[in-house]
């Protein structure tokens, strides 16, 4: 990729300049089951505020040579851009496919009080778990 075509997302490897802006992720998945595994593993861990998995995608591209058309699943990750890094490397991990689509996108605007809602979810220290009675805000996914 030319310089030119090159977005600048910042210096060294983070996706944008400012490490506290958001991103949405895209990502596919051979089944529901794999996209729920690994959205799941990303919320619990609060790589991600939020997964939205859609399934019934159909792809059609051409791999090693020779075109396919195969039903795929949708995963759309919320989080920030700092946790970006990171989150790529959990979903390639957990991903069955040698070459996955993942793509960072930057959000470059939204509801204030969404976007807050996304900050306080991923800010949560990987391994602590939510207390399962507890009120939290309805923000929503």
């Amino acid at each position: 990729m030319s310089d030119l075509n090159k977005p600048d997302f910042g210096a060294g490897n983070s996706h944008t300049a400012d490490p506290e802006a958001y991103m949405l992720v895209y990502a596919t998945f051979p089944s529901l089951a794999s996209a729920e595994s690994a959205g799941g593993a990303l919320v619990d861990s609060a790589l991600a505020a939020c997964v939205n998995i859609l399934p019934g995608m159909v792809a059609i591209y051409r791999w090693q040579g020779k075109l396919h058309r195969d039903q795929e699943v949708v995963m759309i990750v919320k989080t920030r851009a700092a946790l970006v890094d990171a989150m790529i490397a959990a979903t390639l991990s957990a991903h069955p496919y040698d070459n996955p689509a993942i793509l960072a996108v930057p959000v470059v605007g939204g509801a204030s009080a969404y976007l807050s809602w996304i900050s306080e979810q991923t800010a949560v220290p990987s391994g602590l778990e939510e207390d399962p009675g507890s009120d939290t805000s309805k923000a929503g996914p």
